[in-house]
């Protein structure tokens, strides 16, 4: 799938879901919200399919509130489940940043 592929399916979400165990969880160890990392599709992003345990996930790169963060997730119709949410590695930022000049550039001509 394209970007633009990706973003079809993302803008098909009207709502979101998580395991309340795993956000406890995720907010000690990550000190992120995943009732705050549903902001994530407010602003830029990139999306990788990053299959798991048997089950189509995806990665999106972006921001949530001001800080760099990747969020993992699994398309449920129209409902996003959250599996975790942290700060985006240092190798993620620099992919992040580079898919985002790439578009600036492409919008340009």
């Amino acid at each position: 799938m394209t970007q633009e592929d990706y973003a079809v399916a993302f803008a098909q979400i009207r709502d979101f879901s998580w395991s309340e165990k795993k956000r406890e969880m995720n907010l000690r160890k990550h000190k992120i919200d995943f009732e705050d990392a549903k902001a994530i599709l407010d602003d830029p992003i990139f999306i990788r399919r990053s299959d798991r345990h048997g089950e189509i996930r995806y990665q999106i790169f972006g921001y949530v509130q001001g800080r760099e963060v990747a969020v993992a997730c699994a398309l449920r119709g129209s409902l996003c489940h959250i599996i975790s949410a942290r700060r985006a590695s240092r190798a993620e930022r620099r992919r992040y940043y580079h898919r985002l000049s790439g578009l600036a550039e492409s919008r340009q001509d």
